[in-house]
């Protein structure tokens, strides 16, 4: 898996969940650069092209694409680098921790032809408060469907075996932990990691857990709306008490609730998604006894038809919102002095460059 694909952050019920303080572990992090600048001013494209320029074919890397648009980069990872180039603009505003020594900014905007902008400052408003808007209708259609999906995780949970599903969990994680895994290997401080391969975006709802798959899946059966956050996290907890470093895949549309586990030591991934072929399942719906399902059946069903509809419905105004963005991108891009904007990328890759020679 030399190169990944993720969200850096995406549309939630209560507003954007985000993963920008986790897109490289500190420790690893020696350059930071950060994009600045309004829409259209080639901030995705000038991330392509420092991967493009810098990221060798072996080499790893993260593509970090933008949930309100998958076709761009919110932010790049070079690993072996050091170097993680992202947009700090909003809803995601980054600006330096470490100015100079280690972060910098770059001013995109910077190329911006102003004065020609100005007389289209009443239209650069409406479309701007129609984009809030669009977004104010996406949250509030999700947050409907959090609602209903947490309805329903709370009746599976009330009439599941408690028993069993503890006896499942022990023995998922005797499966995914080796036996001779010692506790002297605490002392590393393993990590947890939040990362984001789901989200709601105007092409729908997307999830990447395939471009981040690892060489044994395991994958964790379930009713829709059964929450396996509680496996998931005593999982975590157990690899870490082990020594290993884990990351934690975030579900955006239920705020606190996990949908799958990696551990990139064990080469293993843990998910509740069927994308993946896998080497193992674990049936968790088997927890629940069939009687208790079916005096709850019709209203599962109902909820579910509810939570489709008011995401589809989400993804309907996230679609409106990409318009209004593409529209916002039309006031901007004609006014780019290109020429400037490539000086400065030449000039960045340049002091790249020599910096990684010396």
């Amino acid at each position: 898996m030399k190169t990944r694909s993720l969200f850096p952050g995406a549309m939630g019920p209560e507003g954007f969940v985000s993963c920008f303080d986790h897109l490289m572990p500190e420790a690893q992090l020696r350059r930071m650069l950060i994009l600045k600048g309004g829409p259209g001013v080639g901030k995705s494209t000038f991330m392509r092209r420092i991967h493009a320029a810098l990221c060798g074919e072996d080499a790893p890397s993260t593509l970090y694409f933008c949930s309100g648009d998958p076709d761009s980069l919110d932010a790049v990872a070079l690993p072996e680098r050091g170097l993680l180039v992202l947009d700090g603009t909003a809803p995601h505003v980054v600006d330096p921790k470490i100015p100079g020594a280690r972060d910098s900014l770059i001013n995109l905007g910077a190329c911006l032809r102003e004065e020609a902008m100005r007389p289209r400052l009443p239209h650069i408003r409406d479309c701007m408060a129609d984009h809030a808007a669009c977004s104010r209708r996406a949250r509030a259609c999700m947050r409907a469907a959090c609602a209903l999906t947490r309805d329903s995780a709370a009746v599976l949970a009330a009439a599941a075996d408690e028993g069993r599903l503890a006896r499942m969990t022990r023995a998922l994680i005797r499966t995914v932990i080796p036996c001779d895994s010692g506790e002297e290997e605490e002392a590393q401080a393993p990590s947890v990691r939040p990362v984001l391969t789901d989200a709601v975006t105007p092409k729908g709802e997307l999830c990447l857990i395939a471009e981040n798959a690892l060489p044994r899946v395991i994958r964790l059966v379930r009713p829709w709306a059964m929450d396996l956050t509680p496996a998931l996290r005593e999982l975590s907890f157990a690899a870490r008490a082990a020594g290993y470093a884990v990351e934690e895949h975030l579900c955006p549309t239920m705020p606190g609730s996990l949908l799958h586990l990696s551990i990139p030591a064990l080469h293993t991934l843990v998910t509740t998604s069927d994308l993946l072929p896998s080497e193992l399942t674990f049936d968790f719906g088997a927890c629940l006894p069939g009687d208790s399902l079916l005096r709850h059946e019709c209203a599962l069903e109902q909820a579910h038809a509810g939570v489709k509809l008011h995401l589809h419905r989400a993804v309907s105004a996230l679609a409106q919102a990409k318009q209004l963005h593409d529209e916002l991108e039309t006031f901007y891009v004609p006014n780019m002095d290109f020429a400037a904007w490539q000086r400065i990328l030449d000039e960045t890759l340049e002091s790249l460059q020599s910096s990684c020679a010396g």
